[in-house]
């Protein structure tokens, strides 16, 4: 189930279809795993993994084709698509 802030922000206007890739940052010690961007508005971003990885509660994404380098919490994951809303 996606999170209320990815499912009903697409009329934000800082919504964006991103399209762009990125890394996820994670865990102790730190791994990084590439991914793509598919969406993003203020409150979060959906991203695409190359693996069905389970990812931790909390990750970091980094995009410089975005300008994101933000930490995040994992709202929801359905296999290699995830959900993640940025932390305040």
């Amino acid at each position: 189930m996606q999170s209320r802030a990815m499912s009903e922000d697409c009329t934000d206007p800082l919504h964006r279809a991103a399209l762009k890739t990125g890394q996820v940052y994670f865990g102790e010690p730190l791994e990084r795993r590439d991914c793509v961007v598919w969406d993003r508005n203020k409150s979060g971003a959906t991203i695409e993994v190359a693996s069905d990885l389970m990812l931790p509660r909390e990750v970091r994404l980094i995009s410089a084709a975005l300008r994101v380098d933000q930490p995040c919490r994992v709202a929801w994951q359905n296999g290699r698509k995830i959900g993640l809303v940025y932390a305040r």
